[in-house]
């Protein structure tokens, strides 16, 4: 256990070595977290290809599909709370 406190207060003691020790250690994580990443989507892949789906290449997502619908030029949508009185309260 001295060797480990050792080593965390000489990455302490000098800054320059600490940065470079995060920066490792954050590189691991990214990696394995990738590796992680890429078998759930390959899990997918296969899930849906044993369901039937085939790969279409001339298939792509759309990001428009996920966003709400873009009013025409010119047009304004109003909205109004049913059961108020338009005197006020």
């Amino acid at each position: 256990m001295g060797f480990i406190s050792a080593i965390v207060a000489l990455l302490r003691a000098v800054p320059s070595l600490e940065r470079l020790f995060l920066k490792v250690a954050d590189g691991v994580r990214e990696a394995n977290a990738k590796a992680r990443y890429n078998a759930k989507l390959s899990v997918i892949d296969s899930a849906m290809r044993f369901d039937g789906v085939r790969d279409n290449p001339g298939t792509e997502w759309s990001a428009g599909v996920d966003r709400s619908p873009v009013l025409p030029e010119g047009e304004t949508m109003l909205t109004r709370v049913e059961g108020l009185d338009e005197g006020g309260s």
